[in-house]
Order: C-alpha cells, then sequence, then structure tokens
C-alpha cells in the first residue's frame, strides 16, 4: 500500500520553479476583468469543481470560509487568508500512527534536537522554522513519506513537510493534522495556485494554521483554502488522500475582493 500510494502522489506533485518550495499540482486561477493587485486580505472566488456538494459540506469546518453561491460544479465563496478550523481536539490528533509516526526512533531523535535547537520558552513559529532548516534537501522525487522516513532522508516536498511539522508538533504535546488543499499565492504582478499540504495546531486555545514548505516564500499573501485533513492515518491512508484531492477545484476563477 505505501509504494501504491506513493507512485500516485508522485505522478501528483510538478515542480513550479527553481526557487519556488516545492507544492503540487498548479491549478488555474484567474482574476475578474476589473481586478487589478494587490488583493485585500478578504477574497472572492468561484471554484469550479465536480464535487461542488462535498466540499461545500467540507468547508463549514472553517471559519473565514463564507460560501456565497453554490451550483452542481461551482462555489463562490469568500475567503480570508488563514482559514480557522473550528472543530473540537480529538485525541487522535496527539497520538502516534502509521503516517505520523511519533514514536520510531528517527521521529524521537529529531523531536529530541529542536528541545537541543530552540530557545526557550520556544514558541509556535519555531516549529516552522526547525523544520524548515532541518528539511535540506527539498525535492519533487517523493511520493508521501511518513514522519520517520523525512526525519531520516530530510528531504521532500510540501506533504513532507506537513507531515514532519504534525509529528513535530504532537510529539511536542499539541495537537495537530495533515491537511490537504489549495493555496492561491499572490505575486506583485500575479496570482497562482497549487494544491498543498499543511499542519493545522491547537495552541493557545485555537487552531492554527503552520507551513514550513512556504516559511521562506517572497509572495505578497498566501490564501489556504482546505479541503480535507488527512482523517485516516492508519494503512488505509491511501484512500484518504484520493479523498482530499478529489475535493480540490479544477479551476479557479473570478477572483477579485470581496464585495
Amino acid at each position: 500500500m505505501r509504494w501504491l500510494v506513493s507512485l500516485w502522489v508522485l505522478f501528483w506533485h510538478v515542480p513550479v520553479s527553481a526557487d519556488t518550495a516545492p507544492l503540487m499540482a498548479s491549478i488555474s486561477v484567474e482574476l475578474t476583468s476589473e481586478q487589478s493587485l494587490p488583493l485585500e486580505n478578504t477574497i472572492q472566488a468561484t471554484l469550479v469543481t465536480s464535487e461542488a456538494t462535498k466540499l461545500k459540506a467540507a468547508l463549514k469546518a472553517w471559519e473565514g470560509i463564507n460560501i456565497l453561491q453554490a451550483t452542481a460544479t461551482e462555489l463562490t465563496l469568500t475567503i480570508k487568508p488563514r482559514p480557522v478550523y473550528n472543530g473540537s481536539v480529538e485525541t487522535a490528533f496527539l497520538a502516534d500512527s502509521f503516517v505520523i509516526d511519533i514514536n520510531e526512533p528517527s521521529t524521537k531523535q529529531f523531536a529530541s534536537e529542536f528541545m537541543h535547537w530552540v530557545a526557550q520558552p520556544w514558541k509556535l513559529s519555531d516549529l516552522t522554522e526547525y523544520v524548515n532548516q532541518y528539511i535540506d534537501q527539498p525535492s519533487y522525487i517523493h511520493g508521501f513519506n511518513f514522519a520517520s522516513v523525512v526525519a531520516t532522508q530530510r528531504s521532500g516536498d510540501c506533504t513532507e513537510y506537513a507531515a514532519l511539522t504534525t509529528a513535530l508538533a504532537r510529539s511536542l504535546g499539541l495537537p495537530a493534522r495533515l491537511v490537504v488543499g489549495t493555496v492561491i499565492v499572490e505575486e506583485s504582478t500575479s496570482i497562482q495556485a497549487f494544491g498543498h499540504a499543511w499542519t493545522e495546531v491547537y495552541y493557545e486555545n485555537s487552531w492554527q494554521i503552520i507551513d514550513a514548505a512556504l516559511l521562506q516564500s517572497t509572495a505578497l499573501k498566501h490564501f489556504y483554502l482546505p479541503a480535507s485533513a488527512l482523517t485516516n492515518e492508519g494503512p488505509g491512508y491511501a484512500m484518504a488522500l484520493v479523498h482530499s484531492v478529489g475535493l480540490m477545484p479544477e479551476k479557479i476563477v473570478a477572483v477579485s475582493n470581496a464585495r
């Protein structure tokens, strides 16, 4: 099962540019004809997707995303840069699992080294900085490696960054989950959208997005649009990934500042 999903996710990943953090497949995104850059902190967009009904239901779990209109193939919504998950903290978000294997020796060593690396008391931003510098061989050649493998190889793209960040958070006693979705990236003269993976951590009484893969991005803004958390971290995790990817939009049109 592990090698099957690795081949599948590898096919899905594509490089974007030599100086960009590793991301997944590019998604077409278009501004309205009247909209110019820069964008404001709340935008409106229409997602074109064959899974509009399922995606609409999934997005209700996040505050900062407001659905304005829905059809069988389109969702029009407003998006804030970092939507906040409104679900409860579950014991699984602290647990060792098949994918986020915090009890493996290499993961334990990685987490232990963080405590020597960081100044005390540590902050949530220290987790992203540590993972960002720890993965010193960004690469598109991997499929979906587990936390212990990433801790050993120190290589990967956004899924590996997210898996290792999630493992570090759990090792520190913070509830965390790996999320798959889309990130809309605003540059000074253009916008792009990509499939992406990141971590949500419950910290100081709220869920927060942390993203080691894009820590050094020079983009003006990142708008995170979740599709689904990796709810199955066991041997059947491949189907959970398929489900998450299936909820991602096929393209994003009519992007503008929220009216």
